[in-house]
């Protein structure tokens, strides 16, 4: 049995036990009191030079700019130039997509972290590793040539917030009608939303993971209507690995519409 589904058995048995234990210490070492004292006079510290603000850019005008790319070649290139977002400030550079253009499953995620950063790809840490194992268990792949076998892999923002951060709301307003693009773009059967994030933006709607996932949506993208799986994002599922057998129960039903198209 592949691994993903054997520790979402075990997490599903290992619940209510850990739940009892509520008394585990972080094993972090204590501060230590004897700190040497600063010299008398120090020079002082430089400060930081800050990047100069983003432009402006109006919500219409930005969707305008979103619906001008007929490609999606075209719309990552015109991210890559696109300097209203403030993340862009503070990123490496610019995380678009990963996987099979058209594929029939497109997987929507947060944000990108350090490792995406630094590759300028998404799901590459370790919870792309953990999203390749989930993809594997529904016979879907993201680095395979066939449209019914892969993935198209994006996030609902395209630059990394400082340290790791949720992004604002402001930030998921200035990108999405770039991510809502490129969905009308690569034309997939079904998304699925990793994530609190990428759920409510696209579903517009402020209800929980917890209480959307497992149930399908539906978004109108460009004339017509997509299924929606919202599910948990595996950075979640890394920190509680009980809930990987909710995951599952997500990905089998993508499984079963899938072979039902």
């Amino acid at each position: 049995m592949d691994g993903f589904v054997h520790s979402a058995e075990l997490a599903a048995r290992r619940t209510s036990a850990a739940a009892r234990d509520t008394n585990v210490q972080d094993g972090r070492p204590r501060a230590s009191l004897n700190r040497p004292s600063a010299p008398a006079s120090q020079p002082p510290r430089p400060v930081p030079r800050q990047p100069a603000a983003a432009p402006s850019m109006a919500n219409d005008e930005v969707e305008q700019l979103a619906a001008s790319c007929n490609s999606l070649d075209e719309l990552a290139r015109t991210l890559d130039a696109f300097d209203a977002c403030p993340l862009k400030r503070t990123a490496t550079q610019l995380c678009f997509a990963d996987g099979l253009p058209d594929a029939h499953v497109m997987i929507i995620g947060e944000a990108p972290g350090r490792d995406e950063d630094e590759q300028g790809r998404p799901f590459v840490g370790r919870s792309g590793q953990l999203l390749d194992k989930m993809l594997a268990c529904i016979d879907l792949d993201r680095s395979s040539d066939d449209p019914a076998r892969s993935a198209f892999i994006s996030n609902i923002v395209f630059w990394r917030p400082p340290g790791n951060r949720k992004p604002s709301t402001s930030e998921v307003v200035m990108c999405l009608p770039f991510v809502r693009r490129a969905i009308e773009l690569a034309k997939p059967r079904i998304v699925i939303a990793a994530g609190a994030t990428p759920a409510q933006a696209l579903l517009d709607t402020p209800t929980g993971i917890t209480r959307m996932r497992g149930s399908w949506k539906k978004i109108t993208v460009g004339n017509g209507e997509i299924d929606v799986m919202p599910t948990l994002h595996p950075s979640y599922l890394l920190r509680s690995p009980e809930a990987k057998r909710f995951a599952w129960r997500d990905l089998l039903a993508v499984k079963a519409k899938l072979l039902a198209m």
